[in-house]
């Protein structure tokens, strides 16, 4: 019995061995084939580290609630490999407030067990000089990214969990998006307040002053999370940017229904223009834009109107900036949102820019009192002003400070549901670093 013991293990040692002879063998044809094409792979890294002070940001505070300081901070690792015909790129991120720390003991702290998170892991595959295929984690930001954005502002940011084929020449673009999510291998039950299905096709012609976008997003929610039935609402777009001289303005216009009316009737769409004109020998420039997304208005009374979803969806397109940097309008009130707006920005030098930006915000349609049925509300919601400046301190690193304010009104009182109480005067304020330095491991020409 122990001489077969000894066998067993020489053959196991043996065994181990010619893995190991295999292993280290396929890596050596796998890097030189990699080494023999142009190629190149570089590190990033990044670390966002943000300040904010908090005495309405998003919601008014009552008068005896105390205005919040803390510290997030985003930090990045970042690979890119790129060759003729393979590109990945893999990002881990850890998301924390300073002191959240959930691993300590009073003699120290060791660390966070929920900070850590994979951001994006994608590869891409160019099939064709004009087709690509993208497999894996990834970002999408298209057009205004008012349905498809990143939304950066967000620490974890948006990604999708998809494939995505890609066929360009000299002028044409056409992007096709296909997702299928699960939250497990035993069914196909998700959480309704999740995307199940988010799937897209955009194509773009781009001219020699202007270029033209279409985009058909069709997206589905499950009912609830209990039932596997899917409703799918689709979403059809036009964009369309001019550019002459020093002059631009974008104009967009998005449709959206229920395809399946599995999830009941919706019918709603969202109008957007946007004209911006440098002036002062480009040093600064001034801008001017209407947004009008449609809402649920209560003074219709007709029954199919009310049986039917007007509330324009914005899905997990981008909210901070567009309406506001205090982001009172992350989510759309039920009866839509009018957002006129100003935006001036002048360049002091090559590496400091200020921005100002007014909105002037209203009810898309009409609601009524809830104090006194009878009457309709006035649909001014208030006015908003945010400051902004940003120092490139470095070439790797960027200074951002911003302060913004709102001015309130009754409406928006009662669509915070804060009419009952006395409230602070709305402010919100930041400072964020944000530094990335980059390495080139190696390139092979």
């Amino acid at each position: 019995m122990k001489s077969q013991r000894i066998s067993l293990t020489e053959v196991l040692i043996k065994i181990s061995t010619m893995k190991r002879l295999i292993t280290v063998a396929i890596t050596i044809l796998i890097a030189s084939s990699i080494w023999s094409q142009q190629s190149n792979l570089n590190l990033g890294l990044e670390y966002r580290p943000r300040f904010i002070f908090d005495d309405g940001y998003k919601l008014p505070k009552a008068d005896n609630e105390n205005g919040l300081s803390y510290v997030t901070q985003r930090t990045r690792v970042n690979a890119h490999y790129k060759n003729e015909k393979l590109e990945t790129y893999l990002s881990v991120q850890d998301i924390r407030f300073w002191g959240d720390d959930d691993l300590y003991k009073t003699s120290g702290v060791s660390g966070n067990t929920n900070s850590l998170s994979l951001h994006q892991a994608w590869f891409l595959l160019n099939l064709h000089k004009n087709l690509q295929i993208k497999t894996g984690r990834q970002l999408f930001q298209y057009d205004d990214q008012r349905l498809l954005g990143a939304r950066s502002w967000n620490d974890y940011q948006v990604c999708y969990d998809a494939v995505l084929f890609k066929f360009n020449d000299t002028v044409n673009q056409i992007d096709l998006g296909l997702t299928w999510n699960t939250e497990s291998s035993k069914n196909s039950l998700f959480p309704d307040e999740k995307f199940k299905v988010f799937d897209f096709i955009r194509y773009q012609r781009n001219f020699k002053q202007f270029n033209i976008s279409s985009i058909i997003l069709l997206t589905g929610k499950t009912l609830n999370d209990t039932v596997e039935t899917i409703g799918l609402k689709g979403t059809y777009g036009i964009n369309v940017l001019y550019n002459f001289n020093d002059f631009e303005i974008r104009s967009t216009g998005y449709f959206q229904n229920n395809v399946n009316n599995k999830a009941g009737k919706a019918k709603a769409f969202c109008l957007s223009v946007f004209a911006n004109q440098k002036v002062i020998e480009k040093k600064a420039a001034i801008g001017i834009g209407c947004d009008f997304l449609s809402g649920q208005d209560e003074a219709n009374l007709n029954a199919d109107y009310q049986n039917t979803n007007h509330l324009f969806d914005l899905h997990y397109g981008k909210r901070h900036g567009w309406y506001g940097y205090m982001d009172y309008f992350s989510t759309l009130p039920n009866q839509g949102l009018a957002d006129s707006y100003l935006k001036l920005e002048y360049t002091i030098s090559k590496l400091m820019l200020f921005q100002l930006d007014y909105h002037y915000f209203r009810l898309a349609a009409n609601k009524y009192d809830t104090n006194n049925p009878t009457n309709k509300l006035d649909k001014t919601l208030g006015q908003e002003f945010d400051i902004t400046y940003q120092w490139k301190i470095a070439k790797e690193t960027t200074l951002q400070a911003g302060y913004s304010f709102f001015l309130t009104t009754n409406t928006l009182e009662q669509i915070k549901g804060i009419d009952d109480n006395p409230y602070k005067f709305p402010q919100f304020a930041y400072l964020m670093v944000t530094v990335k330095p980059s390495f080139k491991i190696f390139q092979n020409q």
